[in-house]
């Protein structure tokens, strides 16, 4: 596809008053008896900072095969990316495009995988520039993933000396010539924000806690960072991660918990809110609600916080005819709608139940149960092929990025 640069009531009640009009309540109250209930609109009184998952999506060119994280990526997407396939390691100029969507939208960073290349990567260096041409630019934060210093098979916490020391060192090195840089985002009192992933195999867990401490340790780092969580996957619970109601952390395995995962972190968000079950489908809104809340409630006497992770939408029956994942639909002409409906032979839905526009439920729950740092995750920038993507694709041109600044930034 050739790249394109162009982008062609009176309330009734006092107390429903207040809930409505109050940005984050300090007095949080769920409705008596009520298992479903309405999100209330929360309007923005002060910013909040969102951040985007980024993938890394290139052409091979000598194979002509599309790669998103190094891995074959489905030919068929859900829209058509205005950009088309994009090598986005060599071309600026869709870097570029990219970053000036994120601006347009008030996206304040966007999280970029790394695994392994050098501090001078082509895409961190044309990232520096084009920051430094225009700081409203969304900034950069480090997503980081051990497992490359780590063959198949092996136990990542094992404190194999070599190893390890390779690690902290390539920690080390990408902390002081990228993390440090003004284009790299960083907390109110200057520690610059990583998201660690892929830590979740159960037999690593229990040392999950040491292996941390060891590489935020280094003399280099000295442990100013700033540090989340992916818990890669749908929605869970602390207790899944070894949270522990009389001391916030759980000792050695008591059930299915995994020991001290929560421990070593500063906050925690999730990588995926579809889902197949029904009763969160039928009550997705106040579901999510009771568990980000949850979740809330429990790491603020940690000194902890949850990021709430939102989707621009799910649709995934184009390249997954047979899924089992409820969607997640666009809004588009008043109503709900999904792109796989619409091509030949599909079958067709009933949204009529949708009577509003899901991304913007999504974004009031989000912004009900934000930590101190009022952060909101959204996922995903350009995951065409689940249709979780908030990269304009010709169906919907620039309203995404129009709709996540209305619902997130002060207008």
């Amino acid at each position: 596809m050739k790249k394109l640069f162009t982008i062609v009531s009176i309330l009734v009640f006092p107390a429903f008053f207040f809930i409505a009009c109050e940005d984050r309540p300090d007095v949080y109250e769920f409705p008596v008896n009520e298992y479903v209930y309405e999100i209330p609109d929360v309007p923005v009184t002060e910013d909040y900072v969102v951040g985007v998952a980024y993938d890394t999506k290139y052409r091979d060119t000598l194979t002509n095969v599309w790669y998103d994280n190094q891995t074959k990526a489905p030919q068929r997407y859900t829209g058509t990316p205005v950009l088309g396939e994009y090598d986005i390691r060599k071309d600026a100029d869709v870097l570029r495009q990219h970053l000036d969507w994120g601006k347009e939208a008030g996206i304040d960073f966007f999280v970029l995988s790394w695994s392994g290349h050098g501090f001078n990567d082509t895409i961190l260096t044309n990232w520096k520039q084009l920051y430094a041409q225009d700081n409203a630019r969304p900034k950069a934060v480090i997503r980081f993933d051990p497992g490359y210093r780590f063959g198949a098979g092996t136990d990542t916490m094992q404190l194999n000396q070599l190893r390890m020391d390779s690690l902290r060192y390539d920690l080390d090195s990408i902390y002081t010539h990228v993390m440090m840089h003004d284009f790299v985002y960083k907390k109110a009192d200057g520690k610059p924000v990583m998201v660690f992933c892929n830590f979740t195999n159960s037999g690593q867990i229990p040392r999950i806690h040491p292996f941390i401490t060891f590489l935020k340790g280094s003399p280099t780092i000295n442990n100013n960072l700033w540090l989340m969580a992916d818990l890669g996957g749908g929605w869970t619970s602390p207790e899944r991660w070894g949270y522990h109601a009389a001391n916030g952390y759980d000792g050695p395995s008591l059930g299915y918990v995994r020991a001290d995962s929560i421990k070593p972190f500063d906050a925690f968000f999730i990588t995926d809110i579809s889902h197949n079950n029904y009763d969160r489908f039928y009550s997705q809104y106040s579901y999510l609600d009771y568990n980000y809340r949850y979740w809330q409630e429990r790491m603020k006497p940690l000194g902890k916080e949850y990021i709430p992770t939102v989707q621009p939408g799910f649709d995934d029956r184009v390249n997954t005819p047979g899924s089992d994942r409820f969607f997640i639909p666009r809004w588009k002409n008043d109503a709900a709608y999904v792109i796989s409906s619409s091509a030949e032979g599909s079958t067709p839905y009933d949204f009529s139940s949708f009577t509003e526009n899901p991304y913007k439920k999504w974004a009031n729950v989000a912004k009900r149960n934000v930590g101190a740092s009022r952060m909101v995750m959204i996922y995903n920038w350009n995951d065409f092929g689940s249709g979780r993507n908030l990269e304009p694709v010709q169906e919907f041109g620039t309203d995404y990025l129009r709709y996540t600044r209305e619902f997130f930034k002060k207008q």
